[in-house]
């Protein structure tokens, strides 16, 4: 009898135990603030806070922060030559020196990223490589200027705004990516891979609020 007991114990406890390798957990993708678009962010940095703001805005929330934002482009739209959208600033980031890797701080950016062959990762929260086109809201550096971004290859920064002139308001912008892409990389432009939006402040540590239409690709 008191061996009939010890065996039924045993069975309970060694069908508790786990035998062989455990499945592995999947881990999830967390998910975008803003539906639609992929947010990349940058180790060892806050990120800056995205949210939507009715149905074609999107507001940018930074204090020493850095995140960004990514949507694919669609396959209509991929060619077509003009890309508008609206933004407005609080602040410019008053410490940003738009030339040096290490204070390269800006209130509003619009990125546009070329180039089928040189792959595009959309899965895992990566940034899509390619030939970037920036366009900022500057500080200092004057409209209409041009250089070279000094923390990446093969991205191009195009300013657009600068100042705190226009702060506080909507400003509207319409760009040829085409003919800006010719400006800055001396060749015949490549589709459009994705336009990202970033707003970031993590070397001035500063504080700036600012609101995004979603750009648009247009023929015309």
């Amino acid at each position: 009898m008191k061996i009939g007991f010890i065996s039924v114990i045993l069975i309970l406890i060694f069908s508790q135990l786990p035998f062989g390798p455990s499945a592995p957990e999947t881990p999830e993708e967390e998910p975008s603030p803003v539906k639609g678009w992929w947010m990349v962010k940058y180790f060892g940095v806050p990120p800056t806070q995205y949210s939507r703001i009715g149905k074609v805005m999107i507001k940018a929330e930074s204090l020493g922060s850095r995140s960004s934002l990514f949507k694919k482009a669609g396959e209509k739209e991929n060619r077509f030559p003009l890309l508008s959208w609206k933004w407005k600033v609080s602040n410019t980031i008053r410490s940003a020196i738009e030339t040096r890797k290490d204070r390269f701080d800006s209130a509003a950016r619009v990125m546009v990223v070329f180039g089928k062959e040189m792959g595009f990762r959309l899965f895992g929260s990566s940034e899509p490589t390619g030939l970037k086109i920036e366009y900022i809201w500057a500080t200092h550096l004057p409209r209409g200027h041009i250089f070279d971004h000094p923390g990446e290859k093969n991205c191009k920064v195009f300013v657009l705004e600068s100042g705190e002139g226009k702060a506080g308001q909507w400003v509207y912008e319409k760009r040829n990516i085409h003919k800006d892409f010719k400006e800055a990389f001396k060749e015949e432009p490549k589709e459009v891979f994705a336009i990202g939006l970033q707003t970031d402040t993590d070397h001035s540590n500063e504080m700036v609020t600012t609101y995004y239409s979603e750009p648009i690709l247009r023929k015309k």
